[in-house]
């Protein structure tokens, strides 16, 4: 059985897990803070969103190019999440699944509505717990709207 001071760290670790989740949502729906984005993923994050039709990434580097090209593009954003929870937690990893439902306006005035399921990889860091992977599947059918708005990283 473990110790009261470890379950307390458990606990502890994923409400900062969920919180850098949170965190993330929040700069997104910004449509301007690509820094606060990028805050939330290791240097070397897995970033996959090809469950949305959209080209998987790596690293700081080509989040924040992604993240420029939405927010150039996008009006508005509204993400809502739900269902946060932890399969694994092995020391200083995680794997967390949630849902989200993301909204968006595009300047050019198509529409977005996605429902989507997360798996998720988080590592401790130095600066907290950060998402090492990050990887969005559609859960309903995707609107066609999504390659209006985000073609500039579609899969060909």
């Amino acid at each position: 059985m473990s110790t009261l001071e470890d379950r307390i760290r458990r606990i502890e670790d994923r409400e900062a897990m969920h919180e850098r989740l949170l965190a993330y949502y929040v700069a997104c729906d910004t449509c301007s803070d690509v820094d606060g984005i990028v805050d939330c993923f290791t240097e070397d994050a897995n970033f996959d969103l090809s469950g949305l039709g959209i080209a998987a990434m790596r690293g700081h580097a080509e989040i924040r190019d992604f993240f420029t090209g939405v927010f150039r593009d996008m009006a508005h954003h509204a993400h809502f999440i739900t269902n946060f929870r932890l399969s694994r937690q092995e020391g200083d990893e995680a794997i967390g699944h949630a849902y989200v439902i993301g909204m968006g306006k595009a300047h050019a005035g198509a529409d977005v509505l996605v429902h989507a399921n997360l798996e998720l990889g988080f590592v401790r860091t130095d600066a907290g717990w950060k998402l090492a992977s990050f990887v969005e599947g559609a859960q309903m059918p995707l609107p066609e709207s999504i390659g209006e708005v985000h073609g500039h990283r579609q899969r060909a």
